[in-house]
């Protein structure tokens, strides 16, 4: 369940655009107004209506993946100032107002980093079934052994990167629902554009898959409104049409805030 942040006010309940369902409560908090949105419930997963009052720890709605979403998750927002106001890190203001105690990112010295490891290794090779159903860490679900080797050997050498992978999809053609494909984000939520530092971190990870795409058994990448593929490698990048399916103008569509994988299937 999604449970609301603080007491407060409904200004918005509603099931569309790029959030899916979307909840925003206006708090009154040290004095000031501020705004909580909660994100990519189902329609049916929105308990509550603009105009209601919430108390805090009231549930408001259920989990979900709709509208840009990879996956099943909370979607959290701390907004200043209200329903229009700017997201900030929301981790921070709820440390900084004694809310929750969670992990913050850390700044420190070039100096402290170690690169002693040069850039990331070459993959292992899968022993066993490839096409074996396994329990899918980043869902409820299940995907194939295949993908579950190549996000281990993908997080192993790059640690910094959320993944979601399975998902129903009813209505559309897609390996997600068949246990065969992941979306990776670098730190940017989906339906954000990367930051150039996020960026180059997306580039650094996609460019490993596809220079290991043989071994890991990659079928095809979609990255930055491209597509990449194994069967057609001499090519390179070519433009991504979206597939019938996706708007590829659009930063989820067109694949600007996440890479995707899809594996084969069998022992091709």
């Amino acid at each position: 369940p999604i449970l609301a942040a603080a007491d407060g006010t409904v200004t918005v309940a509603e099931f569309s655009g790029g959030y899916g369902g979307l909840i925003v409560i206006e708090h009154q908090i040290d004095g000031q107004t501020v705004a909580t949105a909660y994100a990519h419930m189902w329609q049916s997963g929105i308990h509550v209506a603009a105009g209601d009052r919430v108390t805090a720890g009231q549930h408001i709605g259920d989990v979900g993946s709709s509208g840009n979403s990879t996956g099943p998750h909370l979607h959290f927002e701390v907004r200043p100032g209200g329903t229009t106001g700017e997201a900030v890190d929301a981790a921070a203001w709820l440390n900084d107002h004694n809310a929750a105690d969670l992990p913050e990112a850390t700044v420190g010295s070039p100096a402290d980093c170690d690169t002693s490891g040069g850039t990331a290794g070459a993959p292992a090779p899968l022993d066993g079934d490839p096409d074996q159903m396994v329990d899918d860490p980043t869902s409820s679900g299940q995907i194939t052994a295949r993908m579950a080797h190549v996000m281990a050997q993908a997080r192993a050498a790059f640690p910094d990167t959320s993944w979601a992978c399975y998902s129903p999809r009813p209505g559309t053609v897609s390996e997600h629902p068949l246990g065969r494909a992941c979306d990776v984000t670098f730190g940017n939520a989906i339906g954000q554009y990367p930051t150039p530092a996020q960026l180059e971190a997306g580039w650094a990870l996609t460019n490993w898959i596809k220079d290991h795409a043989e071994v890991l058994g990659v079928e095809y990448l979609i990255w930055q409104g491209q597509i990449w593929s194994l069967a057609r490698a001499a090519e390179g990048w070519r433009p991504y049409n979206g597939g019938g399916m996706h708007d590829p103008g659009n930063v989820t569509g067109g694949h600007f805030d996440h890479l995707h994988i899809t594996v084969q299937a069998g022992g091709a």
